[in-house]
């Protein structure tokens, strides 16, 4: 359980769940359900789920998907 808890420097700008959800664009109730699959990366207070935007950030790029070119296509 400890290895998903992230220790945060005291200056870093924390975002709340309807902050993050904002920020996301998704409903709040997604982002939490994303929280309780261990979806996404959350800084837990006590009871509290608080979001770094550079973990957000990091997010969307690693479930970044693209286009498929079609030159990268071999049709036989």
């Amino acid at each position: 359980m400890t290895e998903n808890l992230k220790f945060v420097k005291a200056n870093d700008n924390l975002l709340d769940m309807r902050q993050a959800s904002e920020y996301l664009n998704i409903k709040t109730s997604t982002l939490y359900a994303m929280c309780m699959k261990n979806r996404i990366p959350v800084v837990k207070i006590g009871k509290l789920n608080r979001f770094r935007r550079e973990d957000l950030d990091k997010f969307i790029t690693n479930n970044l998907k693209g286009a498929i070119d079609e030159r990268d296509i071999s049709f036989g």
